[in-house]
């Protein structure tokens, strides 16, 4: 037997999702302009350099490329964590009526994600240098769904408090 349908819930998940996917085009949109990002990879870079290289390890950086006796790592735009923060934007733009009236959760948000990818690219780069752990488990892996539930874990977090 079918239950009735709720409207109104029906419609708040219509306008999510299709806020949803006008985010998603803003993100293609920026995808297809390809920013030059180049000023803050060479920053991140210098920013790792100088952390693992307290840690005990001894690169160089040459732009955007650390260089070590065994191996090397290149910072790409990805490595900003700007997708994160993308998706993290946009879950609150499609979750709230008012974007600006959130800006306080955008700042958290951003802030945290900036500082959980800070540790990605850092610890990325360590345990993979001494060997404890695959690049690309650490990478590819580990780390991709640690972001993703970073960003899930804050936006639900700050849904929750909506609802107090």
């Amino acid at each position: 037997m079918l239950e009735k349908i709720d409207e109104h819930r029906l419609r708040k998940t219509s306008v999510f999702v299709l806020k949803l996917m006008l985010a998603g085009l803003i993100f293609r949109l920026v995808i297809f302009l390809d920013p030059d990002t180049y000023v803050l990879q060479s920053y991140l870079a210098e920013l790792t350099k100088q952390v693992v290289n307290i840690l005990g390890l001894n690169l160089e950086r040459s732009g955007i490329t650390l260089v070590g006796s065994e191996k090397s790592f290149i910072v790409v735009r990805d490595c900003l964590g700007w997708k994160s923060i993308s998706v993290f934007i946009a879950l609150v733009f499609a979750s709230t009526r008012n974007i600006l009236e959130q800006w306080k959760i955008i700042l958290i948000g951003i802030l945290i994600l900036s500082a959980a990818n800070l540790f990605r690219v850092i610890s990325t780069v360590y345990l993979s240098y001494i060997g404890l752990i695959s690049f690309d488990i650490i990478h590819s892996f580990l780390w991709r769904w640690g972001l993703t539930l970073t960003v899930l874990a804050i936006w639900y977090i700050w849904l929750r408090s909506l609802e107090l």
